[in-house]
């Protein structure tokens, strides 16, 4: 473990930017797998089971870990890391997770995967299936390893949770959860509750210095952001028409508090008597409701048709009022930002394909899609009596897509251990915008895939893929936005369009017949119209078009049982180092693409001993670095590395009682901004380094099932 974390600390000394060369590391770490081995050495499970390509883990399995629902279950499965769905690609076809229940996708977006596991008790679940390749091509669009939770029939019960935590600041706060499984009438249904309130104290010195590096002014900053939500979320299942008919739903509100007070000091660091007080008061709600109705049937001869209805609304109300005082207690100025977008988005989806073992397994669909945003934003800045409205292209406009797609793909078993999964998709749009600006688009876009599937041996698959992709576009960009906290505008630009990736893709999957598993993933991807911060037509800065880009890296996630060595132990690891290259055409330099997010490295340990019904295990998340690149400005930042820790114990009635620490120690997180005039073709003009902490917390949480 000591040396991991040195070949981890060795990989970031590199620097910020992770190079190519920095690949090997990762590789080295991963062997570590082989190594520590005795893998295949240990005694076989019962609980374990399966062949080359699915291994199932029963309910007993999972016993020592105390679970109470299905999402206990997935996160203790052996080299499995759970994965949301990529809610930038475009429908419901492309945004698939990696966890199917009972064979089928959740027909819910927002909330995502993890969301509906929560709404299944542990004790309901009979068994998990870890299929890797040839999961089902709609089901799993695109994933490697995917997760089958497989749920007992008439299963009746629930789970309730009870969290108490408290922030570095002192201030505690409540969360709770409720999921009730029932039967009524002829349908099978799970009801989840859940309401939280969290607090996240962050505080520490913004400096701002010249282009010579010469201190301008500083500034001791407190921001206590608060968020709570409530949220209920539901599904039922009943036989229908020959087939099987589910309806889910999701519907709640957020709230989001990020109050942020600075105390400014001119020509000097914090000495306790500021020159001026800064204050942003930030009210952000959030309101959605999402429904989906999914129906399949078997047709006969192996045959299945699936018919897919979506619909969502949102709402999202922001308020921004700023406020300066100098000396404090005299205001001298203040603004106000507003900012609403309400949204709506509907999917009809239809696909019918064959589902039984043949050899060759082809399936056909289309889907259809229409999404709505109308964005308003009114800003005002106020200085004594005088109150002036300020105005940014494309403040109020409505943004709607339309877009169709026929889609066919192809599960063909070449051979015994060789299988080929490929596919290919023609989509179509128009994109309109209208308000205060007007333009529409039309595009057209070829979406092939394939990919490789080799059973070396058994547990042992590679696989071989490439993918071409189209991203979601984010319709908050076609209209103007403003950020108070770093004194930033953005124009909306009428004339977006949506960035297009191809990847491929090499991956070695390893698997024992206990808990040992090892999953390493090298890509390379080709993006066309990487969508990045430009000066626009408009004169405004915004979103836009930029041009290509490249990006590569590997992923990887270990699971190492320790039984050999320490009783009930496992060692768990994941691991994504990654690297872009692009030509900026603002500043004429090769750069990275902005929100880059590298390295990532989680090791946990954990102990299980299960005759005494006690857990305990510690873990350590290293730093990750960023950069994001707006047409004036070069922003740098590190999320610090911390340690966690937790013990819990079932022998209270059953009940799951667990305390933990995160953020132990402190948590550092740190920004540089890299100032341009008048934007990054010019020369640099000043700097500012922002140096925030975020304490300790602490959590006691008790978990049971309902009978």
């Amino acid at each position: 473990m000591q040396q991991l974390i040195a070949d981890s600390a060795r990989c970031r000394s590199l620097g910020m930017g992770l190079e190519t060369r920095q690949l090997p590391c990762m590789v080295v770490m991963s062997l570590l797998f082989f190594v520590c081995s005795g893998l295949r050495a240990e005694s076989t499970d019962s609980a374990v089971e399966g062949t080359e390509s699915i291994q199932r883990y029963e309910r007993a399995f999972f016993a020592r870990f105390n679970p109470q629902t299905a999402l206990d279950l997935v996160e203790r499965l052996p080299g499995f890391t759970l994965d949301q769905g990529n809610e930038n690609l475009r429908g419901f076809g492309g945004a698939a997770g990696n966890v199917l229940i009972d064979g089928e996708r959740p027909s819910l977006k927002s909330g995502g995967i993890e969301d509906s596991l929560r709404r299944i008790p542990a004790d309901n679940v009979e068994r998990i299936e870890v299929i890797r390749g040839s999961a089902g091509l709609s089901e799993a669009a695109g994933q490697s390893v995917v997760a089958n939770v497989v749920r007992k029939t008439g299963g009746t019960g629930g789970s309730w949770s009870a969290t108490v935590q408290r922030a570095a600041d002192g201030k505690t706060y409540p969360s709770g959860e409720l999921t009730l499984t029932r039967k009524i009438g002829e349908w099978d249904t799970s009801t989840k509750f859940n309401g939280f309130w969290e607090r996240f104290p962050l505080k520490g010195p913004r400096i701002q210095r010249d282009s010579n590096g010469e201190l301008i002014s500083s500034q001791s900053e407190d921001r206590p952001s608060v968020f709570w939500q409530a949220f209920v979320s539901t599904d039922a299942d009943r036989p229908f028409a020959g087939g099987k008919l589910t309806v889910t739903a999701r519907a709640g509100q957020s709230h989001f508090l990020p109050d942020t007070e600075r105390l400014g000091f001119d020509g000097r660091l914090p000495d306790g008597n500021p020159d001026e007080r800064f204050f942003i008061d930030f009210d952000s709600i959030f309101k959605g409701g999402e429904l989906g109705v999914d129906w399949t049937r078997p047709s006969g001869k192996g045959w299945s048709t699936k018919l897919l209805s979506f619909t969502s609304i949102s709402s999202l109300d922001d308020e921004q009022i700023v406020t300066t005082e100098r000396p404090i207690g005299d205001l001298i100025r203040g603004s106000t930002f507003e900012l609403t977008e309400d949204q709506a988005e509907a999917i009809l989806r239809a696909t019918y394909g064959k589902t039984d073992q043949s050899r060759l397994r082809p399936e056909f669909g289309g889907e259809f899609a229409y999404n709505r945003q109308e964005s308003a934003l009114s800003l005002e800045t106020r200085e004594g009596d005088t109150t002036t409205v300020i105005t940014l292209p494309a403040a109020n406009v409505t943004v709607e897509e339309v877009r169709a797609e026929v889609f066919a793909n192809l599960i063909w078993q070449i051979a015994e251990r060789m299988t080929l999964e490929s596919g290919f998709a023609f989509e179509a749009s128009e994109i309109s915008v209208s308000g205060d600006a007007d333009n529409s688009q039309r595009f057209s876009f070829a979406k092939p895939f394939a990919t490789l599937i080799y059973d070396v041996r058994e547990g042992f698959q590679t696989r071989l893929g490439v993918r071409r992709s189209v991203g979601q576009l984010n319709f908050s960009q076609f209209a103007a936005s403003a950020e108070a906290a770093d004194d930033r505008l953005l124009g909306g630009n009428p004339e977006l369009g949506p960035d297009q990736t191809t990847r491929a893709s090499l991956t070695f999957d390893l698997r024992s017949e206990t808990r040992g598993a090892f999953n390493i993933e090298f890509f390379h991807e080709w993006r066309e119209d990487v969508i990045e911060q430009v000066e626009l037509a408009s004169g405004a800065f915004g979103a836009a078009n930029a041009g290509r880009g490249e990006g590569r890296g590997a992923t990887t996630v270990l699971a190492l049982p320790l039984n050999s060595f320490i009783p009930g132990g496992l060692l768990e690891l994941e691991a994504d180092i990654r690297t872009s290259d692009f030509d900026d055409p603002l500043s004429g330099m090769n750069r990275d693409l902005s929100n880059v997010r590298s390295p990532t490295l989680l090791a946990e340990f954990r102990q299980d001993l299960t005759d005494r019904q006690i857990s305990w295990g510690i873990s350590y998340e290293a730093g990750q670095d960023n950069s994001v690149f707006f047409a004036d400005e070069e922003s740098f930042s590190t999320n610090g590395s911390f340690w966690s820790a937790f013990i819990e114990t079932t022998r209270f009635r059953g009940i799951r009682t667990r305390f933990s620490l995160r953020n132990i120690g402190e948590r550092n997180f740190f920004r540089e901004r890299r100032f341009f005039e008048p934007s990054r073709a010019g020369p640099f003009s000043g700097s500012e380094t922002i140096d925030r902490d975020r304490g300790m917390f602490i959590t006691l949480s008790f978990t049971g099932q309902l009978r």
